[in-house]
């Protein structure tokens, strides 16, 4: 992890202007957001339990959520270690086609086996009988802020160069330096697509230590 300080330094190697504090950290902090919306990643993701209401339908995920890993997985009894299975992802034509009106009074109920997602919530299928289950999500979230000196962003040191890149064509953008500005977007949103390309090596890196080629979890971003 490296430093505020050190990647403000990193930064105005480059760009030579020592004026521009507030910029240059408002500039890698969108930069490390940008970063985060492209795959889960970094020291952000977490494994969240929630618990079921008998017969309630919906279930809100994180406001801080970015990316839904899929499968949710549905355990019977009320503890993370408990046994348990990964619920069916289903579309939500299927889960309305499933539960034409879930909010019905005295609706059937019974042990959850398929979910969809819709409006940042968890729509789960029959509805739940128990308030003992709990259902496991893994997501990640939106990355904090940087501000104090020591502060470290939740990626690897290997990603420096790619902020630095970021950062200089928000930098020079906000200052109307579109020539700059588009030299510096070349570097990274070209790699985006090169298959050698500094940004696009990274992000398979990520993809291929936790999401093998073959069977390969999905996400959604969110």
């Amino acid at each position: 992890m490296t430093a505020l300080s050190t990647l403000q330094t990193y930064i105005r190697r480059d760009f030579k202007r020592t004026d521009k504090n507030t910029e240059i950290i408002q500039a890698i902090n969108d930069s490390i957001l940008w970063i985060s919306t492209l795959i889960p990643h970094g020291d952000y993701k977490y494994q969240s339990w929630v618990y079921t209401a008998l017969a309630r339908e919906d279930y809100a995920l994180p406001s801080n959520l970015i990316h839904l890993i899929h499968p949710i997985k549905f355990l019977e009894g009320s503890a993370s270690a408990d046994s348990g299975f990964p619920l069916e992802h289903i579309t939500k034509e299927e889960y309305d086609i499933r539960e034409p009106n879930p909010n019905r009074t005295s609706p059937s109920t019974g042990r959850p086996s398929a979910y969809t997602v819709f409006s940042r919530s968890i729509l789960v299928t029959p509805l739940p009988d128990k308030t003992t289950y709990l259902l496991e999500i893994m997501w990640s979230r939106r990355p904090g802020s940087l501000s104090a000196a020591a502060d470290t962003p939740e990626l690897g040191s290997e990603w420096d160069e790619v902020i630095k890149h970021i950062s200089m064509d928000k930098l020079y953008a906000g200052m109307g330096m579109l020539q700059e500005s588009g030299y510096w977007a070349s570097l990274y949103r070209d790699a985006e697509w090169n298959p050698i390309g500094l940004l696009r090596n990274l992000i398979n890196a990520e993809r291929d230590r936790e999401f093998p080629a073959v069977g390969q979890v999905k996400f959604n971003q969110l």
